[in-house]
């Protein structure tokens, strides 16, 4: 069988399966399988492939057909401009979630920023995103989770960024002192009720504490905003990624906590998706 017939076999199968990222999960299995770049799958689209590489492919096919995503198979995930590592203990990470590392170089940038928290950091996509463009910025990373920690510790060493970040486990801000200029956050936000009818790559195979917003999908913000004063400096920004339809109800949480909502972002589908709110701290 040629590569290429091995693509398309893939590809349909996947597509068959109502899998709509059909093609580029084809290329992901076969470029990871055989250690291609994307511009070696193409060039190497008529050489012949054993028997064995074929068994090889068809198991981990096997695992997508199931529900398992690609870079759970393959613990790793494009983002922004950087490969991440990934595990069971971390949200896959989102295209929609690189709004917010524009958003942020943008503010640093603008405002002279010295300092930010990226809260929940999971993979440390977020934190390591921004100081890969800012390294004379002080990023601190928190999650609750030591696993997650793990690995965003990883990801750190893996870009060189190593003497730049900081990561601590902690309950939201429980194990911070100090302040900073900018505050950076993804929460969980879906309701919980909700769980149960998302798609199966995503409810099997991300952590529920990553997914659940508790009863209303707004706990975490809930949360966040009833201390976030305590480490925010003077004209400090909060930046936040929402669920659908939440905007009105976080404005509305931060305006109660003192803060003044400056914007809203859409992401690609003209949906809300990010929230940008500045101190009010005389």
């Amino acid at each position: 069988m040629f590569l290429s017939e091995l693509q398309k076999n893939i590809t349909k199968t996947l597509f068959n399966a109502g899998i709509k990222t059909n093609s580029l999960d084809a290329r992901i299995i076969l470029k990871e399988t055989f250690n291609f770049d994307e511009k070696e799958l193409i060039m190497n689209s008529d050489i012949l492939i054993s028997a064995s590489k074929v068994n090889e492919v068809e198991k981990i096919l096997s695992r997508r057909l199931k529900g398992e995503p690609v870079s759970k198979i393959f613990r790793k995930r494009d983002f922004y401009d950087s490969t991440f590592l990934i595990s069971d203990d971390v949200l896959d990470p989102r295209p929609e979630t690189e709004l917010i590392i524009d958003i942020a170089n943008k503010y640093i940038s603008e405002n002279n920023y010295k300092s930010f928290i990226d809260l929940g950091t999971g993979s440390g996509c977020i934190i390591l995103s921004i100081l890969k463009e800012n390294k004379n910025v002080k990023g601190l990373g928190l999650d609750i989770s030591l696993n997650a920690i793990n690995i965003a510790k990883k990801n750190s060493s893996r870009l060189k960024l190593e003497n730049h970040a900081m990561f601590l486990v902690s309950d939201w801000f429980s194990s911070v002192k100090e302040t900073y200029d900018l505050i950076i956050s993804n929460p969980p936000y879906i309701s919980s009720d909700e769980i149960r009818t998302l798609p199966k790559d995503v409810k099997n195979y991300d952590p529920l504490i990553s997914l659940d917003g508790g009863q209303d999908g707004l706990k975490c913000y809930r949360e966040i905003a009833e201390d976030v004063n305590r480490i925010i400096n003077k004209n400090g920004r909060v930046i936040l990624e929402i669920g659908c339809n939440q905007a009105e109800d976080v404005i509305k949480i931060f305006e109660i906590n003192k803060f003044k909502f400056l914007n809203k972002v859409l992401d690609i589908n003209g949906l809300d998706r990010i929230l940008i709110f500045e101190s009010k701290k005389i």
